[in-house]
Formats: C-alpha cells, structure tokens, sequence
C-alpha cells in the first residue's frame, strides 16, 4: 500500500485542455453528457450557456447549440488524472473512496457562490499544504460567471482574508425567476421513496435550498421522513441532474417468528485438519454429541410482535405478527412447565429426528463386530471400537459409529452413520442412515444410502451412492470414479471421472427417494398399460366372433367378454390414478431441479454423465474448474463461485 501510494502521489500533472467548447444535441441533457465526455469532468463542473434553442416538431427535430465551460474548481487528485487513465481505472480512482487509501497532501482553496432571497454568498475554502490559495480575482471570476456584476468588494477581500469556509454575503438578491434553479420530484409506486433531481441554475438564477426541496416534496403529499442532511449535502456539492433520495416511508418491521435456539450439535458436520503430507486424524473429528443429565438441550425463543409503517404520505403499512412454534420433548427429555427450555433426562447422546430432539444412551462394541458379539441391534447409538467385520449387521435407533472400517458388511441407522477409516464393501456392503449423513474416510464398491448429507474425505469408487441433501469429496485427494451418484442439490467433488474414461453417472435436482418412488411409478405405468391393450384387444376379439359367428359364441366366451370389460374399466382407472401421481411427482421434481449443480473443483473426465431432472450431459472433453446446473430444460455449464477454492466441511 505504500508504494502504491508514493506511485500515486509521485504521478504528473494531467494536460489540460480548454475551458470552453461548443456542443450540439437533441437536448440539453445530451450535449453536457458530451461536454462532460470531452472534459473528462463530472456534471457538476459544468456551466453553459444556451446559443441555440432546440425545437421539436411532428416531422421535424432542431437541435440545442450551447457554449460549455469548466467551473473553475480544483480536484484533491489532480495529480492523480494521467496515471488513473494508464491504468484504465478512469474515474473511479479519482472517486471520494480514494481518501480511504491516501490522504492529498496538496490542495488548491476554492471559492462557491452561492445565491438565494437573502443575498448572495460566497464560501472560501482554504488551501492545503503546497496548494495556492483563492484569490480575490477568483471570488470575483466565480460570480462574474453565476452572473453577479454589482458585489461588495470589502465583504470579499475580508472573506479571501479569513478563508474560514463560512458563508460571507457580498451582495443583494436581484430577481431573475426564469433563470432560477429548480427541482423536480418522483415518488416509487409503493410510496416509501421521493428522489429529486436539481437543475443548475443559470447565470443570477437562484441556488435552492433544503426548505424549497421539501416545499416542494409537500406539494406532492409527502408529509414524513424528509432526509434535510442528505439534501443539503447534495445542495452543497451541486449534484445536478442526478435522482438523490430526499425522503423515505418508515417500513413496515414485521415479526421475527419463533425458533428454537440448539444449545448442542444437532447437526454432524465433519471438521478434518490435515497436515502437510496430507493426513488426517480421525481421533479428532468431534461428531459425537454427548449430554448429561439435567443440561439444557435446547430453548424457545418466542415470537416477536410487528411494528406497523408508514409510507411518505402517512398511510399506515400494516406488519405481520411472527409466528409461534411448539417446543416439543423427544425421548428421554424434560420440557420445563413454561414449554421454553428442553433438557436431558439421561446421560447419553443427543438425536435430531424430525422436529424432536431426544437422548439415547449408547451401546459400546469394545472390539469388532465380528463372532464374539453377534449381529448388533440396538434401540439407541451403537459405538464400535474396532471394524464390522464380514457378513455381520449393525441396527440402530439412533447414531453408529466404527472407529475402523466397513468390510461386506450392513449397517443400517435412523441417525447419523460415520466410518472413520473407510468402507471397502466388495459389491456387497450396504450403509443406509434412513434420517441422518454418512461420513468416511472412502467409499469402495458399496451402497451407501443417507437422508441427508454423503462426507467423504478421499474417494467414492465404484460405488452407488445416494443422498437426500448433498454428496461432498472435500479432501485433497478427493475424487468421484465410476458408479452411481444420486443427490438431490449437490455433488462436490474435487475430480470427477479419471483419465481411463471410466463410466461414471451423476443424478441431482430429484431427491434420489423420489426418483425411485417415479421410477416404481413409470414401471407401473407402463406394465398397466401393456395389460389394459392386452385385455382390450382380447374384447375386441370377443366381440368381433360375437358377431360373426353367435351361434358358436357359448356361455364361456360370454363370461370371458364380461371379465374382459370389467377388467378393462379397473385398469383404465388404476392407469388414470398412476398417471397423475407420476404427473404430481413431475411438477415437484421440476420445482426441486432449479437447486440441483455438480461442482467440480479441479477437473472432469470423458465416460461422466450429468443427469439433472429430464437433461442429460456426456462430458466429451477434459473440463477444469466447472459446475453443471439446470437452466430452461437443459444443462448450463459455469464457473464456481470462487474458482479453485476447496470447501470445508
């Protein structure tokens, strides 16, 4: 920062250019825009002088011809000007945001006239350090130029002497309303904004001030939230032609509903901390949540009430009050008498299922399951000190943890399951959390199914994987290769695919529980259609030997026909009832696909295919840094958020 700022400081003198030019336009907004152009000076440094008048007519248009000149007022960054147009930043490093970065060190003294009913005023601002000073000759220039020709001289030398900034009257108001400036006002639809915009007054025309704004805002029925010190700044800084917020309604403040406050970790979000080879300690994760009895588990905070408004003409805007929420005590807890606090009854660990917060004790394997314990089933948290062996199963209400791996093997949890070295399942291990997330190390050649959230620090191999919420490869070594991955808003992986162009299909924007239930239903579908045109091509042979050969057409035929038309009526229904169960299904999983995106923070390999609702993706070439969404029925390949940035989990 400092060398930037001695580079800034040390910049030459801009070249000037001259201080009048000649401009014509359709109107006299375009011609200072040009003039403006042509200076590289803002508005408010402009003064004219209409040569032309322009006209409009049906057929025909003249323009404006106007004299444009510089007001003669110094810029803190002169200096600044050539080196911020080398460097293309133009006017936004000579912005007001540059005193953030450096302070001038020199600035010239300036002189504003200002003219209103009481008399006309100047402003002397002094120099600062090296800057020249305002003369008595600029004071007198400035007015000769706001059209001021009779002025008290004494007043002026007296003010260039004290240079005090304040407001020195040098002259009496002399009337000329057509050149006055003026102002004109438009309020927002929903009436909570008035913005102003002021014209430059011309030569002896009256400058406005904050009373004749807000006359002016009264006259158009605003009667509350006047900004006087934002209108006297723009006054004071002339902002011509510019929309500045002169008033502003009171919004309407509605009630914050009411939540509950979790005062434990209701949620398991893996916290992985590698070192610089790369490894991970996985006695440190802190996923468990272990409570004692008597500790508050959670507590409501109530709803608040809303605060009514008011738009700037005084009508009331009506605020909603927040909603209430019920506490609700799950197992093994105790709500207090008020229904405010929640605590625990047991010592134990705390689950999440639905709205209910519960504590379950937990069931502690001190080795592997294996021949010593037997299958495991347990309605609470089942804690594993070593593996899962082989052809062994592990049933919980609540949470599972294996401080070793998963081998051809079946867990099967309601809340969260975590694998802390990793599943090697052999195309037979099964890990299903039906309520919480599934977090390991790896995942090979398995079937992992979770309700929520798929953590997987290094690999997914192989694999069918399927989350209701997000699936997430956050290490450095993170990769997706081969298999079936099914999420319904996210898939974040590091790698996708590999260099050998394995096979590997990627679903989002349908929760994977729902595509199946659509795909039990399309089944269904199709298998009660083929059977309705079976049944109905067996009627229509019936009938047609009914009636060409009746007397052969023998009591069996006749109960065969009957069956036939009952039959064709029930599956006509069970068809119609399918078809809109799987038209419901559609429009929800249209709605769920505006969420879904697969996030690949390095890069993706030919063989992956991105499935996002009904739009399919054969990546065909090597991409890097990508993220694939769903846009319009088809998919739209981006740039993540933040390019090569990894996620913590």
């Amino acid at each position: 920062m400092d060398r930037l700022k001695k580079t800034l400081l040390d910049a030459e003198e801009s070249p000037q250019v001259d201080d009048k030019v000649v401009v014509v336009g359709l109107s006299i907004a375009t011609c200072l825009n040009r003039a403006a152009e042509y200076f590289n000076r803002d508005l408010t440094m402009l003064d004219y002088e209409i040569l032309e008048r322009g006209k409009r007519s049906l057929f025909s248009k003249s323009p404006y011809r106007i004299m444009v000149s510089l007001l003669p007022a110094s810029s803190a960054y002169a200096d600044l000007e050539e080196f911020s147009m080398k460097i293309g930043a133009g006017d936004r490093l000579l912005s007001d945001e540059l005193e953030r970065f450096v302070e001038p060190k020199h600035r010239d003294g300036s002189v504003a006239v200002r003219i209103y009913l009481s008399g006309v005023f100047i402003v002397v601002q002094p120099a600062v350090g090296n800057g020249r000073p305002a003369t008595v000759e600029d004071c007198t220039r400035r007015l000769e130029q706001r059209g001021i020709q009779s002025y008290n001289m004494r007043h002026i030398e007296q003010a260039i002497k004290d240079q005090s900034g304040e407001m020195i009257k040098v002259a009496e108001f002399q009337p000329r309303p057509e050149h006055d400036s003026n102002c004109r006002v438009e309020i927002t639809p929903d009436e909570m904004k008035a913005y102003v915009t002021i014209t430059a007054p011309k030569k002896g025309g009256r400058d406005l001030q904050v009373g004749d704004i807000v006359s002016a805002l009264k006259a158009h029925g605003v009667v509350i939230g006047f900004k006087e010190d934002e209108i006297a700044a723009a006054l004071n800084e002339d902002r011509y032609m510019q929309d500045i917020l002169a008033a502003e309604g009171v919004p309407a403040k509605h009630g914050r509903d009411a939540y509950i406050d979790f005062k434990v970790k209701v949620k398991r979000e893996m916290e992985l901390r590698e070192d610089e080879q790369g490894k991970v300690d996985f006695k440190e994760l802190h996923l468990v949540e272990n409570v004692v009895v008597g500790q508050i588990l959670a507590e409501k905070m109530p709803a608040e009430k809303g605060t009514a408004g008011k738009s700037l003409f005084n009508r009331i805007l009506p605020a909603r009050d927040g909603k209430d929420v019920d506490l609700k005590p799950g197992k093994n807890t105790i709500l207090s008498q008020d229904g405010m606090k929640l605590s625990a009854e047991i010592n134990g660990q705390v689950v999440l299922s639905g709205t209910r917060l519960s504590v379950e004790p937990i069931y502690r394997v001190a080795g592997d399951v294996g021949p010593k314990s037997g299958n495991v089933m347990f309605l609470g948290s089942v804690h594993v000190g070593g593996s899962v062996l082989d052809n062994y199963e592990v049933k919980a209400a609540g949470n599972v943890e294996v401080r070793g791996s998963v081998q051809k093997a079946k867990i099967e949890g309601e809340g969260d399951i975590i694998i802390q070295s990793g599943i090697m399942g052999r195309d037979e291990a099964v890990v299903e959390s039906t309520g919480g997330s599934v977090i390991a190390k790896f995942i090979q050649s398995a079937k992992i199914l979770a309700a929520q959230d798929i953590t997987v620090q290094e690999s997914i191999l192989h694999s069918h994987v399927e989350a209701g919420n997000e699936i997430v490869c956050s290490g450095r070594r993170a990769q997706i290769v081969g298999g079936v991955i099914r999420a319904t808003k996210e898939v974040r992986a590091r790698i996708i695919g590999s260099q050998a162009y394995t096979a590997t299909q990627i679903t989002v924007g349908t929760d994977p529980r729902i595509l199946h239930q659509y795909e039990d239903l399309t089944r269904m579908v199709t298998e009660t259609d083929t059977e309705l045109k079976e049944k109905q091509r067996e009627k229509s042979t019936l009938e047609t030997r009914q009636k060409n050969d009746p007397e052969t057409f023998g009591a069996e035929q006749v109960r065969r026909l009957k069956e036939a038309a009952e039959a064709i009526g029930t599956l006509t229904e069970k068809s119609k009832e399918l078809k809109a169960e799987k038209e419901k299904l559609e429009t929800y999983m249209e709605e769920m696909a505006s969420e879904g995106k697969v996030v690949v923070e390095k890069e993706i390999f030919p063989g992956v295919i991105i499935n996002i609702r009904n739009a399919s993706y054969e990546v065909t070439e090597r991409l890097t840094g990508v993220v694939f969404s769903y846009h319009e029925g088809h998919i739209k390949i981006g740039k993540p958020d933040r390019p090569g940035a990894g996620r913590r989990r």
